[in-house]
């Protein structure tokens, strides 16, 4: 697909060098309103998120073909995902992968055979609930291929305009970013910690190799911030649009536009713990000039 949009790019580059009537390039900026939206295989983890804000911003060039047909591109940097909060779930496999960090190397036979207990209660409980405020921020660079179509206010300096096309995206980074302080409970009702439903023979073994896990498991703690990039898919694909109103003065213009973007890939690598497309609305400012 990042082939074919190249491609795609390379000869609209062309067919414009021969025939564009103008060459304006330009910046816009302003706020992204993303959602994490259910696609795919749903689960407790991957339901449940509402808009956040979030920054956008970007460069283009945009080449006008004729009086109302004209193409743009550029590359932008976009804020996405979502937020939750109150009661929720959270993936048990990141709090294990930080209990087995903590062992180091060297375990004994007994210590991995305790871990292993761990390992595979978790399997069985792939999620528990915590009271917390969780926002998960993504960040990419969106590379945006438009066919604009405008026209003029009859005599005015003012020009409405719709534009849509397709986007190839890259992930930056993935953050998940929670806050608060909360037992880690093992149902939305919050009867029952994780301790208190963990099987004794596990308790037993994972207490010796991790004396603090019984006050981690059923006493309050305070949430941060975790790095999920690495659980995310690199890029994605989809469909962008925007409707807009410029003001010209000589050959450069001033706009305001609103829009959004849809990606059809869901992010996660792994559908593990669920599945999520991402999309967002948005609100720009920007600015065109000519260079000729």
């Amino acid at each position: 697909m990042k082939r074919i949009f190249v491609s795609a790019i390379v000869a609209i580059l062309t067919i414009c060098g021969l025939s564009a009537q103008d060459v304006k390039f330009g910046i816009r900026g302003g706020l992204n309103l993303p959602n994490i939206l259910a696609g795919g295989k749903n689960t407790p983890l991957s339901e449940g998120y509402s808009s956040r804000l979030a920054p956008g911003w970007g460069l283009f060039t945009e080449l006008q073909l004729n009086s109302t047909v004209s193409f743009r591109f550029g590359a932008e940097y976009s804020g996405m995902g979502g937020k939750k909060d109150g009661m929720q779930a959270m993936p048990t496999n990141r709090l294990i992968t930080e209990i087995g960090s903590g062992l180091g190397m060297g375990m004994t036979p007994e210590q991995q055979m305790a871990l292993g207990g761990l390992m595979m209660w978790s399997g069985s409980t792939p999620f528990y609930y915590a009271d917390v405020k969780n926002t998960a921020k993504f960040d990419y660079v969106m590379i945006p291929l438009l066919v604009q179509l405008g026209r003029d206010i009859r005599t005015t300096p003012w020009r409405v305009y719709v534009n849509a096309g397709p986007f190839v995206s890259f992930l930056l980074s993935g953050k998940q970013v929670s806050k608060g302080t909360s037992k880690m409970f093992a149902d939305p009702s919050g009867t029952n910690t994780l301790w208190n439903v963990m099987p004794d023979e596990t308790k037993h073994g994972v207490a010796a190799i991790f004396p603090g896990i019984e006050s981690t498991l059923s006493e309050p703690v305070t949430y941060g911030s975790q790095n999920i990039t690495g659980e995310l898919k690199s890029t994605n694909i989809g469909i962008n649009g925007n409707i807009g109103i410029r003001y010209q003065s000589n050959r450069n213009y001033l706009f305001l536009e609103v829009g959004g973007n849809y990606g059809f890939r869901t992010v996660q690598d792994d559908a593990t713990n669920g599945s999520n497309r991402i999309g967002a609305a948005s609100v720009m400012l920007g600015y065109a000039f000519s260079l000729f």
